[in-house]
């Protein structure tokens, strides 16, 4: 027969232990709801586009306000007729000069050339940075990453005037050749590259490899999470770059897909349900590549680089 002691404490202890499945049980549903509002927070707009690019204009201007679900989730006269219209397919789209097929075309190709060069460049720099031994390196890093700090803006009358002088305006180049090196870049991949034990390169070194070796064969193949993750980074970049693009070039065949959807916005007001289409559609790219390419950007925030 138990003690009175002995039932207190173990009173005591099944209330200690109800109190911290609550505690638990409430941690987790704070957890979901914080979720949830995340969620919420980044799908909604998402869903707003999705929603308005299968909808005419009298649909979508019918379910603006008040705002409810319907404004957010199509439920009569669907129709896919705004995605082909926004690559310049039917007779609205003509009358309206709008296609975006070869727009996408330009930011896709102008995405994918500043990522080979950044890759070329920027890992050329954080080897640099961060495997080899040089005097007032870290000074040198310390500028490079302090270039960071300077807005955008500051530097855009000065960085026109420079690819004006080098006949860069008004060209295809101009989206390319001045984001081709990247500070932010430089040093992401100097803190991957730090990372790896130096004597992989000692031992290399022991082999014969010189330094461009070592690079290509050793650094290179462990590093390659984090050469994902920041092509990635890049190519959104370069993808959504919109303030560039639009002082820079005045040929409307040369807009990438971002400037050619903001030049449908005129006094006259754009054909919204084609509008939304465009906009789906200039999102895409960058959704699909993020969805393909998740597990190496996961990889390179869990660890450091190093294999096997």
């Amino acid at each position: 027969m138990k003690t009175d002691a002995q039932m207190d404490y173990q009173a005591e202890h099944n209330r200690m232990i109800r109190r911290a499945r609550l505690k638990k049980i409430s941690s987790a549903i704070f957890t979901l709801l914080g979720y949830a509002v995340i969620i919420i927070i980044f799908i909604t707009p998402f869903l707003y586009v999705i929603g308005n690019s299968v909808r005419n204009s009298q649909q979508i201007w019918a379910n603006a306000y008040p705002i409810s679900w319907r404004s957010f989730i199509p439920y009569e006269g669907l129709t896919l007729e705004n995605y082909s219209q926004s690559l310049g397919i039917g007779d609205v789209a003509k009358g309206m000069s709008f296609d975006i097929s070869r727009n996408l075309g330009i930011s896709l190709l102008s995405s994918v050339a500043v990522v080979c060069l950044s890759l070329i460049f920027n890992t050329s720099a954080a080897y640099f940075f961060g495997r080899l031994r040089f005097p007032g390196k870290n000074y040198i890093l310390i500028f490079v990453v302090a270039t960071m700090m300077i807005p955008q803006q500051v530097v855009l009358v000065p960085l026109y005037i420079v690819a004006d002088q080098i006949g860069l305006i008004n060209s295809f180049w101009a989206m390319v050749v001045p984001w081709y090196a990247s500070p932010f870049i430089v040093f992401l991949l100097t803190q991957f590259m730090a990372d790896l034990p130096l004597e992989f390169d000692e031992a290399a070194i022991i082999d014969g490899a010189n330094l461009w070796q070592i690079l290509w064969r050793v650094v290179i193949p462990n590093t390659i999470p984090g050469l994902i993750t920041v092509s990635l980074m890049e190519f959104q970049f370069i993808w959504n770059e919109f303030y560039w693009p639009l002082i820079a070039i005045s040929d409307s065949k040369l807009f990438p897909v971002q400037v050619a959807v903001a030049s449908q916005f005129t006094e006259s007001g754009p054909n919204w349900g084609i509008v939304f289409a465009a906009m789906a559609l200039a999102s895409a790219p960058v959704i699909l590549l993020f969805l393909f390419l998740q597990r190496y950007f996961y990889e390179s925030v869990a660890m450091s680089g190093i294999k096997g």
